[in-house]
């Protein structure tokens, strides 16, 4: 009996030790949990963005389609401020509005931009920051004149811009006759946009032809680079000998003006191959010069009719009658058209006589219409009346595409079964549908 008190002393030193090595478990627990807490914090805090892995040149490439965006992106931290100032395409938009009494900015901006060539944009007239911007006129690849052209056009006129491939100038009324002081400092012009600005009170008459500047053709920039044009707001009304305004190079034109006839007559533009026309009136005949077997717009291969930036109709009928130039551009293959020009182009003239409008284009491979909705239905039974005439003659089968977009309202769900898609399934080499969805039911 004398090792049972032995054997009770082991028990409770035993269940003491036990007691020890379970609060050293759970502490041994707690520190192994609070140490992940302060591993998770550290690998959190010296973690790296997948973005800051790229390296400076291509970082600066992502940050040039959010040049916008600089003043929020400098922020971010040194090394993106430090990209941002050393990458100088961000620099090389100027919009002069928002340098109003920051001649140092601008400076500052400049000299960021380094050589590359700069798009410049001109609202307003601040002499100035002018002087300062034109120190670097060797350099301007894109120049936009939104307001005050007379003071800015009088300026810039004292300078060569010999880099100068775009170049875009709203003109009021008043100033029609300064056009001559852009003529000799800009010998690598590609691309021209003249758009005349009116009051609003005389901005339909402008479009109808009453109470119009004169405007002599001959006062355009003779760009002998140029390549596109692009007119807007203009009505034109001179006499001047026919094909007298030349372009050797040009290829792309945009009319919006009234009255579009007289200015092709004075145009001569042996590689034009786009004509994108678009608003005022052009209701004259057809001048003898193009009845003719050839006609100097035989290249011209694209064209388009879409509606004008004004309101597109007057008393329910488009500003716009595009019948007259079908015969003009007689070579065309590829043409783009606003559904509301359809009953015009696809059917007899009024006077029930003649020929359809579309029929002079003898070389159409694909036709595609604009603005598709619900209620331009109506519109479409000339066109198919038009498909089954050239199905019927054997005539080559046409690549026809109905657009959808999304400022139209109504839009159509097309069913299958409807004589419209039947149709034109029958009769055209191909049909697709753009924005337009099919229904089976």
């Amino acid at each position: 009996m004398k090792d049972l008190p032995n054997a009770r002393a082991e028990l409770a030193r035993l269940q003491r030790r036990e007691s020890e090595l379970v609060k050293e478990l759970t502490d041994m627990r707690k520190a192994v949990a609070a140490q992940k807490v302060v591993i998770d914090e550290l690998v959190k805090a010296s973690a790296v963005q997948h973005i800051d892995c790229l390296p400076n040149n291509l970082l600066a490439e992502t940050f040039l389609y959010i040049k916008d965006e600089w003043h929020i992106l400098v922020s971010v931290s040194r090394r993106w401020r430090a990209v941002i100032i050393d990458t100088p395409g961000i620099w090389s938009e100027i919009n002069l509005d928002l340098y109003r009494s920051a001649p140092t900015r601008l400076s500052l901006h400049l000299e960021r931009s380094r050589q590359i060539p700069l798009t410049v944009v001109l609202g307003s007239y601040h002499r100035d920051l002018l002087d300062i911007v034109m120190l670097h006129a060797n350099r301007f690849h894109t120049l936009r004149i939104d307001g005050h052209a007379s003071q800015i056009l009088s300026r810039i006129c004292r300078a060569r811009l010999p880099s100068l491939q775009y170049l875009a100038v709203s003109i009021p009324d008043d100033l029609v006759d300064l056009l001559p002081v852009v003529h000799s400092f800009v010998p690598a012009l590609k691309r021209l946009e003249l758009r005349r600005f009116s009051s609003a009170s005389s901005v339909v008459y402008g479009y109808l032809g009453y109470n119009n500047p004169r405007w002599t053709p001959p006062q355009i920039i003779a760009a002998e680079s140029l390549e596109e044009l692009s007119l807007k707001g203009f009505t034109f009304d001179w006499d001047s000998q026919q094909d007298s305004v030349q372009f050797p190079l040009l290829r792309r034109l945009t009319l919006d003006i009234t009255c579009p006839i007289p200015f092709l007559e004075v145009l001569v533009a042996p590689k034009l191959t786009h004509v994108y026309f678009t608003g005022g009136y052009c209701g004259e005949a057809v001048p003898r010069e193009f009845s003719g077997t050839c006609s100097k717009f035989d290249n011209v291969t694209h064209i388009t009719f879409a509606l004008s930036h004004l309101e597109h109709a007057v008393n329910g009928q488009p500003l716009f009658s595009p019948q007259s130039l079908c015969p003009i551009f007689r070579r065309t293959r590829y043409a783009d058209i606003h559904v509301e020009y359809v009953p015009m182009l696809f059917s007899l003239p009024l006077a029930g006589h003649g020929q359809i409008p579309v029929d002079h284009w003898t070389c159409l491979e694909s036709l595609s219409i604009r603005s598709f909705t619900f209620s331009s239905l109506d519109a479409f039974e000339d066109l198919v009346a038009w498909f089954t005439q050239r199905r019927d003659s054997d005539q080559r089968k046409l690549h026809l595409k109905l657009i959808h977009e999304d400022q139209a309202n109504n839009l159509v769900t097309l069913n299958t079964s409807h004589t419209l898609y039947q149709t034109l399934q029958e009769c055209c080499a191909s049909v697709v549908l753009d924005g337009v969805p099919l229904s089976a039911y």
